[in-house]
This record gives C-alpha cells, structure tokens and sequence, in this order.
C-alpha cells in the first residue's frame, strides 16, 4: 500500500519514538544503522506428527499437528518488540507539524516459507515490531514447489533431494561417537525403538521425527512413557544433533543457503546503490533454514546445533568513518525470542570492523550456480 495515514494511531506511533530513544521527527538520530536483514525460525509449535503407538496420538493440539501453539504466537510478538527497539532508526516514521504520522512500509521486505507456522511467525513477529496496522499484502508467501530457500523440501532438486528422504546412512561414522547401528547393543536399540513406536526405524531421519515428537510433547508438560527413560537423553538427543549437523551442512542445504545469501546481499546491494530503498529484510523459516546459513557461513561453532524456536540470525550494515566508500558489517544471533543480548559473531577472514564487500568476497568462493543449475549438474 505505500505510505501509509495512521492519523487514528498517531499516539502509538509517537510512543514509539519516544520509547526507543529515536529523534525521527526532527530527522537525525545517533544510529550508524543503515539496514538490516533477519534469518528467523517460527515459534512454538505442536509436534510435526505422530506415531503409532503414541499415547498422545489423539491429542487436540491447537491448529493440528505442525501449527504455530499460542506460545508461539507470543514468542515472536516478544521477538518483534525486542527487535523494534534495536532497529527503531530503521522504521521510517514521520510526523508533521499537525502530527500526522506515516509509516513507510515500502521499506520492509517480508519473505516468508508458505508453511503456515512461518506465515503465522511473520505476522506477529510484525505485530510486535512495528505496533501499528500493517498492509495485509506485507509478507510475500514464496509457494513451497518455487521455493529455492526457505522451505525444505521446496522447489525439486533432483541431483540431492535424497538427503531429506532416506538422507544419511545409519552407518554414518559419526553416530559411533553416541551409538554403533552395526554392533548388537546398536541393533537392540533399534529394535528397541521399533518395539515401543511402531516405527520403522531404518534411517536418521526416523529419530529425528520422533525425537522432535517427543520434545515437543515433553516441552507441552505430557508426561513421557516410560519407555522413554533409558534412550531419550542418552541416545536420541545427541543422535539427531549428529543429524541435524550433516544435513544442515548437506549439499542440498549449501545451495539453498548460497540462494538465500544472494537474495540478501543483492537486496543490499540494491538499496546502497539507491535502485531501492528496503532497508529491512525479514526472512520467516525454519531451523534447517537458519542452522544451514550458519554452516554456509562457516560460523556454526559460535552459535548452537539446534537453533530453537524465534532463534533469529541478523545481518546489519552500519556507517563506520574507518571503512571509506563501504560499509561495516555485523553477523549477530539472538539464540532465542526473548535474547536482548546477541552473540556477535566474529567473521571469519574478516577483521573487525569488517567491510561488506570484503565480506562478500569472502564468501564468493562458496557459492553455487543458480538453483535449476546447481540442483542438476
């Protein structure tokens, strides 16, 4: 819709200003902020599926099985409130001197996974961040079959798509360091597994599902059956890390990451060479999204395996006097929806303060083709 008139909500918006500190009306502020770019994970969720010998297979999880929970919703209103206070000078509010204020939403770019609980995320991520009516068209939902970086699957990529069906091998080496699948204690506990689920547990990705089923229904206060006990901790956790870890750092992930880092970069690139004034890029995902940009960066041991629900990694571009003709980039990542003190990560072979473009150079060499190039070479 453009520039939009809030004249019934002109209080909310002048509280914003004053709350955050920021001198818009005048037109100067102290932020060396120029523009901002947010990777986020959706919200608490119910739990993707179940199985069959659930005791809670019949369970009413509000909106149904992978839908954003009520916790969710206030998560990333949460996260959208902490985040409008760090990026306040970004939001483009004016007032006249009658004190009509206007916001400029031309300036937000929302991209969102068309799965629903990233939709509902960016909504109320929106909510919290701007505390004012937003356009109902704001967010562009990318269709899960054209998408190339968000959703996973998305868009086919025949040549690596089998990492998200059969995926890794139970074989893998690295799952020795929890449990060997070719030994009998390795075989016991897949039989043991397949005995008390009704699962057929011939793949990594089987524990993943049902390790993320039995999180969620933990993290939900339903007590866990007792088969649970002996293997949870012990084995499933650390195992479907392992998992997360190798498939985040998959080919497949890396050419949906290289997609998604040229989407970001070339939207920065449009608006420091003034083709375009977006100055705030909000990307609404998942963790396999977020924990694969992190691996793509090479930057994943700073941070943690599992990004958690509204985890979100931020990429700023601050006005440095020292950088001339550029300017400085941060790589920041709050570890959860409530975080007001980020991690700052250090950029690999890029000393603080860090130029874009030498970022970006850094980074040239690990990018792929283009997503129908890269996905059947």
């Amino acid at each position: 819709m453009g520039l939009n008139n809030f004249s019934t909500r002109n209080l909310i918006l002048l509280g914003i200003l004053i709350l955050n500190g920021v001198d818009n009306i005048s037109g100067t502020s102290e932020s060396t902020l120029k523009a901002v770019s947010m990777l986020f994970r959706h919200g608490d969720r119910s739990p993707g599926m179940s199985y069959p010998l659930d005791p809670y297979h019949d369970y009413p999880w509000p909106g149904g099985y992978g839908a954003l929970s009520p916790r969710g919703y206030r998560e990333l209103y949460g996260s959208g409130l902490i985040k409008s206070t760090r990026y306040s000078s970004l939001l483009s509010i004016h007032c006249d001197t009658d004190a009509t204020c206007n916001m400029d939403f031309n300036k937000i770019l929302v991209l969102s996974s068309a799965i629903q609980r990233c939709v509902d995320s960016a909504e109320s991520l929106l909510n919290g961040f701007v505390r004012a009516n937003w356009p109902s068209n704001l967010i562009n939902v990318i269709p899960q079959n054209q998408d190339e970086m968000l959703a996973a699957p998305g868009k086919p990529c025949p040549n690596y798509e089998d990492i998200m069906t059969t995926g890794i091998s139970l074989n893998d080496p690295e799952f020795k360091a929890v449990i060997d699948f070719e030994s009998t204690e390795g075989q016991e506990f897949l039989d043991y597994l397949q005995n008390n689920t009704g699962l057929v547990v011939n793949s990594p990705m089987v524990l993943l599902l049902l390790e993320d089923v039995l999180l969620v229904e933990k993290d939900n206060n339903l007590e866990l059956p007792a088969w649970t006990d002996s293997v949870f901790e012990q084995y499933l956790v650390p195992l479907t890390s392992i998992v997360f870890d190798i498939w985040g750092s998959s080919q497949y992930m890396k050419i949906r990451s290289s997609t998604l880092f040229k989407d970001m970069t070339n939207k920065l690139d449009n608006l420091i060479t003034g083709s375009d004034n977006q100055n705030i890029l909000l990307y609404s995902a998942h963790d396999a999204t977020v924990g694969s940009m992190l691996h793509f960066l090479g930057i994943r041991d700073q941070t943690v395996a599992r990004p958690t629900y509204a985890a979100s990694f931020n990429l700023e571009l601050h006005q440095n006097q020292e950088i001339e003709d550029d300017y400085e980039v941060k790589l920041l990542y709050f570890a959860s929806y409530d975080d007001q003190n980020p991690i700052e990560i250090n950029i690999p072979d890029c000393q603080a303060p860090c130029p874009y473009k030498q970022f970006k150079l850094t980074i040239q060499p690990r990018l792929t083709p283009d997503y129908e190039t890269a996905c059947s070479q």
